[in-house]
């Protein structure tokens, strides 16, 4: 896979870029016409199984075939901060991605709002140097997708925890996505990974240990929703229960019929990993497939206490669209 090529900046000045300021003029230009229908959907997520319920979905083509006449584009990108930069400019209507860099955009007025869940990971940090996180402070840099991804929270709580300050470890944090963050701790270029299903695993069946787990710091909590401005939602509202439809049906499948969702996602690879690895990967006990929103305000309190947000919401309405895989989301 080559050099690794990764942010080098501390969490903090990484977080900078993220000022309320910037995030809310930026939001202002994010609704565009209010209500208006698009026939041109670019719905972006990220690698890796805890996307599945999106990717047998777009292996079966359910919204090609229920939308013939919209132009729908899957995009991947490496991080939850890229999604919601392209939700801002109006590149991207529907995002999916883990807590932490929605929260920061809602709290800075980004006009969005989870319509349905799409799992619970138990994420972990994977080291092969280090038992503990005192032994990893100071010992090297720490890699996750980005500096206000669900990783950053998750190891920022830990640190609170188990080191007495939240803030011990930016210095260590660089942002990389998934693949490269793995290939970088099995190459020995970084001290840890934080990171999702199935990375983790295939960093522990090379070596490497856990010594963070986020259920241990948070409990169970969802790790990825998905989410759309107001506007699209109020705009495109067929298309949008379309997409909860399709996503609702593939948890089913995901959950109740292992084996078909293994062989739908191994397509969708285009054979580059087989129905047996897949299967594997999806039954694991780090993640389950569920459409509720779960422990979005257990992370924004935390955010605001440690000052990764100014604001939490108010009630989980401020955070979810009213529909039947919301309800009673927290």
């Amino acid at each position: 896979m080559g050099r690794v090529r990764a942010s080098s900046r501390p969490l903090r000045g990484l977080l900078a870029t993220l000022s309320a300021g910037a995030l809310v003029a930026a939001a202002a230009g994010c609704a565009g016409a209010a209500g208006a229908s698009s026939d041109d959907i670019t719905i972006a997520y990220q690698p890796g199984i805890g996307y599945a319920p999106l990717l047998v979905a777009k292996e079966q083509g359910t919204l090609e075939k229920k939308f013939p006449d919209k132009k729908i584009t899957w995009r991947v990108l490496n991080s939850g901060s890229a999604i919601r930069d392209g939700i801002v400019s109006r590149n991207i209507q529907v995002g999916a991605g883990g807590l932490g860099p929605f929260i920061v955009g809602a709290s800075n007025g980004i006009p969005w709002k989870i319509f349905i869940a799409l799992d619970n990971a138990n994420l972990q940090l994977m080291s092969k140097t280090a038992g503990s996180l005192a032994e990893l402070k100071g010992a090297g840099k720490i890699a996750m997708p980005g500096p206000d991804s669900i990783q950053s929270v998750v190891l920022r709580k830990a640190a609170a925890a188990q080191l007495g300050d939240a803030k011990v470890l930016d210095k260590q944090i660089v942002a990389m996505g998934h693949p490269d963050g793995l290939q970088a701790l099995l190459s020995g270029q970084i001290a840890g990974h934080l990171t999702a299903p199935p990375y983790q695993m295939q960093a522990l069946k090379s070596g490497a240990r856990s010594i963070v787990r986020s259920y241990d710091v948070f409990g169970e909590h969802t790790f990825n929703g998905v989410y759309t401005t107001v506007d699209f939602h109020k705009g495109n509202a067929d298309f949008i229960k379309g997409l909860q439809a399709a996503v609702a049906s593939s948890v089913k499948m995901l959950e109740d019929d292992p084996d078909q969702a293994a062989a739908l996602l191994s397509k969708e690879t285009g054979g580059k990993e087989s129905a047996a690895e897949l299967k594997e990967q999806i039954t694991r006990d780090d993640i389950t497939y569920s459409t509720k929103p779960l422990g979005y305000l257990r992370f924004a309190q935390f955010m605001k206490e440690v000052g990764l947000i100014e604001k939490t919401p108010a009630k989980p309405a401020d955070y979810f669209f009213d529909n039947q895989y919301t309800k009673g989301g927290s």
